[in-house]
């Protein structure tokens, strides 16, 4: 995304569409995302105080407020109809700030209306609620994608060391998995997918000694097949193995910061981690 407009807002929907909101004539006054919304749960210890049993992320709102200018009656309708086209909400959309390309967050538009001022040339200040779902913003790009301030993949500000951290990896054994990001990746949440291509005549297990969790993978495995844990599921070749005779329904979580893996039952082979960060 380096060639966009710095400073610009995108909508980038999923089927490839992509709208510069300056380009299409939308002056955005603010897009200002506010921090996490934590929700915390107490419980009553005695008279004098609470104890926090558990901490959530729930869904985020994130205003946008914008001016659309017509060149006349016609053309503001055609202008309504665009906006209507570009935030619409049959399924989530991306929004990018290109002040900070290498995060995006992923939302919905909540109904909004479309106020005409007293002439025919522009509407008033349009206001939209974007709620996200998940209620982070996320990296924009996976770990797979290259490590570079050139490609905007990451930048300042994500916690990362450009020179320290890898998440592919040769017959190395034991490795360390950062995570920057906020929030643990758990595999029932976040999962990370894991690619393996080897030789492991036994199978292989996958330890994370800093959460002390191992997956084990039963059966033997060549370098012609195709071997991914994806959070809690394994799967051969396109297939989920997912019964008792395939592997020991283990799974893996990352903690946030360093984590220690490492692989065992094989001497040959190629893993690497994909996934995104989250803020």
């Amino acid at each position: 995304m380096a060639d966009k407009q710095q400073g610009s807002i995108y909508i980038f929907r999923n089927d490839g569409t992509t709208y510069d909101l300056e380009s299409e004539g939308i002056r955005v006054i603010s897009f200002d995302p506010p921090s996490a919304n934590f929700q915390h749960t107490y419980n009553q210890t005695g008279n004098y105080g609470t104890e926090l049993v558990n901490t959530q992320v729930q869904q985020l709102t994130i205003p946008i407020i914008f001016d659309v200018t017509a060149l006349d009656n016609y053309d503001y309708e055609l202008q309504r109809l665009k906006v209507l086209r570009i935030f619409s909400s049959t399924e989530p959309f991306y929004v990018v700030n290109m002040r900070i390309p290498w995060l995006r967050w992923k939302v919905v538009a909540e109904a909004f209306s479309y106020p005409r001022l007293n002439n025919y040339w522009k509407a008033k200040s349009v206001s939209i609620n974007l709620v996200c779902p998940d209620g982070l913003a996320e990296s924009t790009a996976t770990t797979l994608d290259p490590f570079t301030f050139d490609s905007n993949s990451y930048g300042i500000g994500m916690g990362l060391s450009f020179d320290a951290y890898k998440y592919s990896f040769t017959n190395k054994k034991r490795f360390n998995i950062h995570n920057p990001s906020i929030i643990p990746l758990l595999a029932s949440e976040r999962p990370v997918v894991i690619n393996f291509k080897g030789t492991a005549p036994n199978g292989i297990t996958i330890t994370n000694h800093t959460t002390n969790q191992s997956f084990n993978f039963k059966r033997s495995l060549t370098r012609s097949d195709e071997f991914k844990l994806i959070g809690l599921v394994p799967i051969v070749n396109g297939t989920q193995r997912f019964g008792n005779d395939w592997s020991d329904r283990g799974f893996v979580d990352y903690e946030i910061g360093d984590n220690d893996i490492e692989v065992t039952g094989s001497d040959d082979f190629d893993i690497s981690f994909k996934t995104r960060f989250y803020y």
